[in-house]
């Protein structure tokens, strides 16, 4: 099985940790494996759902509240692509530190501290209705859940016994969908609420604050976990990892520590020379050097394409079909009239407007097509070659994009859900083909810099959308549909293989 996005993270080019067990030598995995799987693992699983559900949570609350909050905040197009794109800026700002950050300082403290301060800005955010404190607030979400995000993912991976590993941290993907869907369903249960005079908060404002329940959820769950006994290992601390060990051990078996049967760790793998951080650093920036950087620019580019067209669009789409459906035209004259026209009466939008299901059961159904994405990835992987699958999905999606304009406006919710899983699988394409295609020593520069490129992509179009999707909404589907050709073309000169790693394999000689 190919490796996760998870494993990537941790991937060293280095010799694999040894240790003593009962006089025999062992590998580090194999130290795990005598844990078992249990109760601590299941916990793990059931935790892994709110904490990958935070980052959408945080990405994606603000779509639910703009077209509520317009009216009250005073939004122009201007600032509620600033409020959308804030949450963003923080994931870029902070994007490329936690990795250093977790490397010094352990997995556990900064998942809980992490996850904790998100949720207090998310808190914020909602308690104050005034444009530039929303933005703060959103935009030091966006610098909190950036760092506890993936590397929950990583402490799955290091934590989980190497059988099921791989369906452990894969696992993620589905959640994180699923979370989409749960949050279109929380905002049909909190906006159209009428609240009483007595409480100080609107509707929008208590949705923006139960959005802080994953993150919150997940730092306290934290708390009950232990350090990733990897971690403290690679840092030279034992017996704490043997204790850590132990105390994954009792709790999936319920027996006592003592009958755990490793009985000391003697680190005994590290032959090489170990390379201070700053140093993986430069190694990593290799993916910018010759033979590498062709293709990286490639694979960045369909990347950003990708992504952005994705993201921009289901962020933008409760303030779409919210003005769609507020418009007295007839449907049948098509999806942008109406969107013009519910754009003039904007003035007249409030929460009252918002109480019809039928914005909500659409994003609903939106959000699926993500769900969709990730289980016909699985289905389709073992009988279609990679490339060919993201070159169809993404003319499929082309073509999703043109008939959007063209088609009566009850039916756009299904062709935009369509084109949310052809671009899903699409990008799961690409974070594969870039563990197959670069060597292990800078893989996981590559994943971060994939995702600092996805989240510019995104920040970048949604201003280009906001500034477009009111008067020239034709325009904007053309244009996403030719940025769709382009990616399609680069998807053609992406390499089939590896890239040979001149640094660890001589050259051959023609």
């Amino acid at each position: 099985m190919e490796k996760t996005a998870g494993d990537i993270h941790q991937s060293k080019k280095k010799q694999p940790e040894v240790f003593l067990v009962r006089n025999v030598v062992v590998e580090d995995t194999e130290i795990l494996q005598r844990a078992r799987c249990g109760k601590f693992s299941i916990a793990l699983l059931l935790l892994a759902f709110p904490a990958s559900c935070s980052s959408g949570f945080d990405s994606g609350s603000v779509s639910y509240l703009i077209p509520v909050a317009s009216v009250d905040l005073g939004l122009a197009p201007y600032d509620r692509a600033l409020l959308q794109s804030s949450c963003y800026a923080g994931m870029i700002l902070s994007g490329m530190l936690w990795g250093f950050l977790s490397d010094a300082f352990g997995r556990k403290k900064l998942l809980v501290f992490g996850f904790l301060l998100d949720a207090l800005m998310n808190v914020l955010a909602g308690a104050f209705p005034i444009l530039s404190l929303m933005i703060l607030f959103k935009f030091l979400a966006g610098i909190m859940i950036c760092g506890p995000s993936p590397i929950f993912t990583a402490y799955i991976s290091e934590v989980y016994p190497k059988k099921g590993r791989d369906l452990a941290v894969l696992s993620t993907g589905f959640y994180s969908a699923m979370g989409q869907i749960l949050q279109a369903g929380l905002a049909m249960l909190i906006i159209p609420l009428q609240i009483p005079k007595e409480i100080p908060f609107k509707s929008w404002q208590l949705f923006q604050m139960a959005c802080s329940l994953p993150s919150l959820i997940s730092g306290i769950g934290c708390i009950f976990f232990v350090e990733s006994p990897k971690f403290l290992a690679d840092k030279g601390n034992h017996e704490g990892a043997l204790k850590a060990c132990q105390t994954i051990y009792t709790i999936n078996t319920g027996n006592q520590s003592a009958t755990y049967p490793v009985k000391r760790l003697n680190h005994m793998g590290r032959k090489t020379e170990d390379k201070s951080n700053f140093s993986k650093f430069l190694e990593g920036m290799d993916i910018f050097k010759p033979p590498f950087v062709q293709k990286a620019l490639i694979i960045f580019v369909i990347y950003l394409g990708a992504v952005g067209s994705h993201n921009s669009l289901r962020l933008w789409m409760p303030e779409i079909l919210t003005l769609v459906s507020t418009s007295t035209l007839d449907p049948e004259e098509g999806f942008c009239p109406l969107l013009h026209e519910g754009n003039l009466w904007r003035s007249n939008l409030t929460t009252a407007n918002m109480k019809s299901e039928e914005v909500y059961s659409k994003m609903m159904l939106v959000n699926t097509g993500c769900l969709i994405g990730q289980f016909a990835l699985l289905f389709f992987i073992n009988y279609i070659k990679m490339k060919t699958m993201q070159f169809n999905c993404i003319l499929a999606g082309i073509a999703c994009l043109l008939v959007i304009p063209l088609i009566s406006a009850d039916y756009v919710a299904i062709i935009i859900s369509i084109f949310m899983a052809l671009y899903d699988i699409c990008i799961m394409c690409i974070i594969n083909e870039v563990v197959q295609i670069f060597p292990t020593r800078i893989r996981a520069t590559s994943i971060s810099v994939l995702m600092l490129i996805s989240r510019i992509g995104t920040l970048s179009l949604n201003f280009l959308m906001a500034n477009l999707i009111y008067t020239y909404c034709e325009y904007l589907f053309d244009g996403m549909a030719l940025l769709g050709l382009v990616i399609a073309g680069l998807i053609l000169i992406i390499p089939n293989k590896p890239i040979e790693d001149n640094l660890s394999k001589p050259s051959k000689e023609n």
